[in-house]
């Protein structure tokens, strides 16, 4: 929970991690996020792969290496992550997207990758303190 609660703070104060991506935003060729121990790169072979620092090893990928050039990993608004490659075609997704509205992609320091939302209901039963 306190997780959640410090990713959507960002939302609010318009804060920059490295270790996140906003609804909209991009990783393009050569650019990656990053946390303590762990960095995700969108590399020139159009894979997306996310990497251990120390010793430096490769922990997770999206298999999408020959797929395009000059690819890009954006959040989108409905919280769907997507890779396009030079002709705009879609090589890789999360399939998902929903509601429109704030997203974050965030780069954990337990080295999982989790993408963080609107909330899509709630009872209305707030208090304020």
């Amino acid at each position: 929970m306190a997780v959640v609660i410090a990713a959507l703070g960002y939302f609010a104060t318009g804060g920059a991690a490295t270790n996140q991506l906003l609804s909209g935003d991009t990783l393009k060729t050569g650019e990656n996020i990053s946390d303590i121990n762990y960095y995700l790169k969108m590399q020139s072979d159009c894979n997306l792969v996310l990497y251990q620092i120390n010793p430096e090893k490769t922990v997770w990928y999206t298999q999408t290496n020959g797929n395009g050039a000059e690819c890009v990993l954006t959040l989108g608004t409905d919280g769907n992550l997507f890779i396009r490659n030079e002709t705009q075609s879609i090589v890789w997704e999360t399939k998902s997207n929903g509601t429109l509205g704030n997203y974050v992609l965030l780069l954990q320091q337990d080295r999982n990758l989790v993408i963080y939302g609107v909330p899509i209901w709630n009872s209305g039963t707030t208090i304020t303190v």
